[in-house]
């Protein structure tokens, strides 16, 4: 018997980050509206393919990457997140050559989930302390 999409903001929520946990870019995809308002913490908007390969490439450059949320907000169907992104620099990143060192990068996503898909998702994050946190002395 097939399991049942999640279809409550929260759950839905919940799925897309353990998808990005499971390193299952595929399955996060499925959660998504095709028509998904998406906007990248450098303010640019991406489309669903746009975010699945900025997602394939973090994942290629982090392989060992794991978001936890600290914080929930939620207010019908607009989900807030406090979630802090941890990982080991693998593989090239921005231009940068694997260094091994841990990252960790705190962040805020802004999510409307209607239907059961996530129709809006914002991202707030400091995008360069990443590449700080890779840089030699």
């Amino acid at each position: 018997m097939p399991v049942a999409s999640p279809s409550e903001p929260q759950d839905v929520i919940e799925a897309l980050n353990a998808s990005l946990n499971a390193h299952d870019v595929a399955a996060g995809r499925a959660l998504y509206d095709e028509e998904a308002r998406l906007v990248m913490a450098t303010g640019t908007r991406v489309d669903l393919e746009g975010l699945c390969r900025m997602l394939t490439g973090t994942l290629k450059a982090f392989p060992d990457l794991h978001m936890t949320v600290l914080r929930w907000v939620i207010d019908g169907e607009t989900v807030v997140t406090e979630e802090v992104m941890e990982a080991t620099h693998s593989g090239d990143f921005a231009g940068i050559a694997p260094t091994n060192r841990r990252v960790r990068v705190p962040m805020v996503h802004v999510s409307r989930v209607r239907r059961g898909r996530i129709v809006e998702r914002v991202a707030y994050h400091d995008t360069a302390a990443i590449v700080r946190q890779l840089e030699v002395g």
